[in-house]
């Protein structure tokens, strides 16, 4: 794990505050898309790539999942869903971890769901664990920001740590994505944009790892 990687330099409550500032909203906006994406898709066994402290870990509770993975690579936002949700999801898993390093068992997995995290790590090397995680006809659900003319990657708020993430973040297209998921047996089978605060437009798709048994 890189020590100089940013995630390990914001402090939870920073994050926390930024994400859900007026003038950002996103963290409100992710809880939504992850709701959505448990209903759309009712797994059984369920990993979050990113996970931070567990937002929209509350729609988990009283579901009839089976595996729930969680992963992040700051042990403070481990800690901390750990500390929110061990008791309410029993089967909960967390791991600390960086995913550009992280090996885990294959076809385990009914739901891969990885928000506004392929903007900070080596995408066709994850795009080929997720290919390999995922059970046949799992899905990978996917939330991808936008490259804006009116508004920067990183919105203006009074926490200043977040800021660093301005040296880090890289634009991921998503006919680019696409066309490297294909290359891992990735097809995308849906997808729509959500516009919040100033511009900034979000990209959600989900790709479904083809079951190749006939």
């Amino acid at each position: 794990m890189k020590k100089n990687n940013p995630w390990l330099q914001i402090p939870l409550n920073e994050y926390d505050g930024h994400m859900s500032a007026p003038s950002v909203l996103q963290l409100q906006m992710l809880d939504k898309i992850f709701e959505e994406t448990l209903n759309k898709f009712s797994p059984r066994s369920l990993c979050v790539l990113g996970c931070t402290a567990g937002n929209g870990f509350q729609h988990l509770i009283n579901r009839p999942i089976d595996r729930i993975v969680g992963i992040d690579i700051n042990i403070q936002y481990v800690s901390e869903c750990r500390a929110w949700f061990i008791q309410d999801l029993q089967n909960l898993q967390l791991i600390c971890a960086d995913l550009n390093e992280l090996e885990l068992a294959d076809s385990i997995f009914d739901l891969i769901h990885a928000a506004l995290i392929f903007e900070y790590v080596d995408v066709d090397k994850l795009l080929s664990k997720i290919s390999r995680w995922l059970k046949p006809n799992g899905v990978l659900s996917v939330v991808l920001q936008l490259p804006s003319e009116t508004a920067s990657p990183v919105s203006e708020t009074p926490y200043q740590s977040v800021k660093i993430l301005e040296s880090f973040i890289h634009s991921v297209s998503p006919d680019e994505f696409k066309k490297k998921a294909e290359e891992f047996s990735l097809e995308e089978t849906n997808n729509y944009n959500i516009e919040v605060k100033k511009g900034k437009i979000f990209y959600i798709g989900a790709f479904e790892k083809p079951n190749l048994i006939r």
